[in-house]
């Protein structure tokens, strides 16, 4: 070997070890900061490849085509992708288009409700205090006035009053009882549903509570305003109904609530914080809830229970299922902030229509009772009385006047009502409720473990009291 080859074989050897220190010192922190960052991010999922579905006819390229990712065709179908592409995506798309023609066709039904209504406090205690009392005074001044000119012609000369003293002169009275103020009144927005095409209304009762003829205007999808009648309201189910002089309205189609199962679709359409027409989706959560917000000796709460989203201002809106057809009247909902936390009630359909039936054509709902004290039936009744299910409603007193107290017995357990089932006292109230006094409902009872019917005749809550 030449001395010449010699040195650039060991310059090539020297080059290539700088070469080779120089990457190491670079590509050291870079694996040390993704080894960091990952430590620091457990969760944080390294993606080597990412799986998509083969291209279809009618889809254009592959969306990671483009992004310089590599792509490979997926050879594990785990989300079974013939049937996603084949059922669920067409099914998604079905479940929308059917929620646009829901919403397109019944908005118009669903109209805003604005109250003036009175209200009981406002303010602080304090607040309340000093509105009140200056209210008083200016009352009490202009009879200081009188009192001071009283006192000024006293105290002129002994003879009679002058003509213009007794012009002045306030005439002898008993004293005035102390003024009474109407509370002032503010505006409560809420909803209401189309029921007929000449503009009867049904909204909740809650929603125009403390207002007066003439308080309460209605407002239209397409945003007509009209003045509202109330027709009359029933505070035992919160049901109340108005009337607008209009026609030709589009009128909601009422189902029946009676078929609605717990899993079903519904939407819920209102006006929440004045957000006029607003349409939400969800489920339907649970039957027959009692949450005690119907402050009436004989409130009936069998609400269904829905987690479509309702706020205040949807009071009085429709729940519809995917037929387009009222199931409720939505009315409250449970919540620690005052708004949506997933829990929204509404009144069925079938209680609604039977009370705003009976307003229309009576005036005031018509209300057919059993005459009986109940209570549901729990797991010590059950043991007591050998059920074999813990359901049912416990006959506890009945009424001497009633027809009941002819054909039932305190122990009695009432299991169904013109053959459909009752577990609840609220689900036996709901079944009464839509019977008017004088009907006759069939009973289903268990005494003393016999399985037996008898006909029983309701009553009015007149005959109570």
């Amino acid at each position: 070997m030449s001395t010449r080859t010699f040195i650039l074989w060991i310059t090539s050897i020297i080059l290539a070890g700088a070469v080779g220190a120089l990457l190491v010192l670079n590509l050291t922190p870079v694996v040390m900061d993704a080894r960091l960052a990952s430590e620091a991010r457990p969760d944080v999922v390294r993606i080597t490849e990412i799986r998509v579905a083969e291209p279809s006819s009618s889809s254009g390229a592959s969306s990671g085509a483009s992004s310089g990712t590599s792509v490979q065709p997926s050879s594990e179908n785990t989300l079974n992708e013939t049937s996603l592409t084949a059922n669920a995506i067409p099914s998604l798309e079905s479940m929308g288009m059917t929620f646009q023609a829901i919403s397109s066709e019944l908005t118009p039904s669903v109209v805003s409700v604005e109250a003036m209504v009175e209200v009981d406090f406002f303010g602080s205690r304090r607040m309340q205090e000093e509105w009140f009392r200056d209210r008083e005074q200016e009352d009490e001044r202009p009879n200081e006035l009188d009192d001071q000119q009283q006192e000024d012609g006293e105290s002129q000369q002994d003879g009679g009053p002058t003509d213009s003293q007794q012009e002045n002169q306030a005439p002898e009275s008993p004293e005035e009882p102390r003024r009474s103020y109407r509370h002032p009144k503010v505006s409560a927005m809420g909803s209401g549903v189309v029921l007929s095409q000449d503009g009867f209304i049904l909204t909740n009762a809650h929603v125009i509570d403390g207002a007066s003829q003439g308080d309460v205007r209605v407002t239209l999808a397409d945003n007509r305003e009209y003045d509202a009648v109330i027709v009359g309201t029933d505070p035992s189910t919160d049901i109340a109904v108005l009337k607008i002089q209009a026609k030709d309205l589009s009128a909601v189609t009422v189902g029946d609530s009676d078929g609605v199962t717990v899993g079903d679709w519904v939407l819920a359409i209102g006006n929440p914080f004045r957000l006029r027409s607003t349409v939400t989706a969800g489920i339907v959560s649970a039957l027959s809830r009692q949450v005690e917000i119907i402050e009436d000796a004989l409130s009936i709460e069998s609400f269904i229970q829905t987690d479509a989203a309702i706020n205040t201002g949807n009071s009085g809106g429709a729940l519809v299922n995917l037929r387009g057809e009222l199931v409720g009247i939505n009315t409250a909902i449970a919540s620690r902030s005052g708004s949506y936390q997933g829990y929204g009630f509404a009144v069925p359909s079938n209680l609604a229509l039977k009370v705003a039936t009976d307003i229309i054509e009576l005036g005031e709902a018509q209300r057919g009772l059993l005459g009986v004290t109940i209570a549901s039936v729990n797991n010590a009744i059950a043991e007591e009385l050998a059920l074999e299910e813990v359901a049912g409603v416990l006959v506890v007193g009945v009424v001497e006047t009633s027809d009941a107290y002819n054909h039932l017995q305190t122990e009695d357990v009432i299991v169904a009502v013109n053959d459909v089932s009752v577990r609840e006292s609220n689900q036996l109230q709901e079944r009464i409720a839509l019977h008017r006094p004088g009907e006759t409902v069939q009973l289903t009872l268990l005494r003393n473990g016999q399985r037996i019917q008898r006909s029983v005749t309701l009553m009015g809550s007149e005959t109570l009291r």
